[in-house]
């Protein structure tokens, strides 16, 4: 873990962002976190100004430039006296789509993970970052932390994975998260959200689990539980209610819980999720949702 990426708006979830990933940093080997804020204007903005679209002279956009650079500098004020010496803190002012930006950076800048800030907790404030943070998730091509608006930082001691037959496969991108096991092999719960009328799991789908745990997770300790939940959403939060953890894991495939979430509402899935982080694993052979 080198570099963590995080898109801001100054909003107070993008802001929380921030601080987890400082935390973070504080038992992690990350060297650089980059912030980025995004203030690309679109034609239609430029040509037709109107209440809702504002059309921003080159005085106005040198204006906002220098007040958002005001903002990234107490912003870095804030929270360079929580960081180690070494670790570097980048501000990137974008005027490119928001979503090509992103990709660009990645490409450029190649960091390991990215974090978002959940703006749909308790206080309802908007954030351009929250509300769009499904199109980045899935824009991205590497890690997403999506942290909540309350969610403070918390070594991770145990960790849910909710999973399925179709992608029990995926665990091994865990073991290469080096976030996940340069100072400690948390404790796994995988959850099995298959939806399926059986609540009894046949023993041969009992081995298959078991040689892809021993295969790809030798030294994370773990334990298999199952849902008859039909509703995978609700099954995430009862078990997520339920049981101390300080993170839950979203393996990628086209039947994953990131697939349901995504396809059903992770807006509110996120905002009824206990406040707990969650992370969503790439693949990079491209079997993502």
């Amino acid at each position: 873990m080198k570099k963590i990426l995080i898109p801001i708006d100054f909003s107070r979830s993008s802001n929380n962002a921030v601080n987890y990933a400082v935390a973070f940093s504080e038992y992690h080997p990350v060297n650089q976190i980059i912030l980025v804020v995004n203030v690309y204007t679109t034609e239609f903005e430029q040509i037709i100004p109107t209440a809702d679209f504002i059309q921003y002279s080159m005085d106005s956009a040198a204006e906002l430039d220098g007040h958002l650079k005001v903002q990234f500098a107490e912003l870095k004020r804030s929270i360079l006296h929580k960081l180690k010496q070494h670790v570097r803190v980048s501000f990137i002012l974008s005027k490119i789509p928001f979503l090509q930006s992103i990709r660009n950076l990645i490409d450029q800048e190649r960091p390991d993970l990215m974090v978002i800030g959940s703006n749909h907790g308790v206080s309802g404030e908007e954030s351009y970052i929250g509300d769009h943070l499904i199109k980045i998730a899935k824009a991205s091509t590497i890690p997403v932390l999506i942290v909540p608006e309350l969610t403070r930082y918390q070594k991770v001691k145990r960790a849910l994975v909710p999973f399925n037959f179709s992608n029990i496969s995926s665990v091994k991108l865990i073991s290469k998260m080096s976030q996940l096991k340069e100072l400690s092999r948390p404790e796994l719960l995988f959850l099995n959200v298959d939806n399926t009328s059986d609540a009894v799991i046949a023993d041969e789908d009992n081995y298959r689990i078991a040689s892809e745990i021993k295969q790809n997770l030798q030294d994370y300790p773990h334990h298999f539980y199952y849902s008859t939940e039909k509703d995978v959403l609700k099954s995430v939060n009862h078990f997520s209610f339920a049981n101390e953890l300080e993170l839950i894991i979203a393996l990628p495939g086209k039947h994953s819980f990131l697939y349901n979430l995504t396809h059903r509402s992770i807006i509110k899935g996120l905002a009824r999720n206990n406040y707990k982080p969650v992370l969503i694993l790439k693949d990079p052979n491209g079997d993502d949702v």
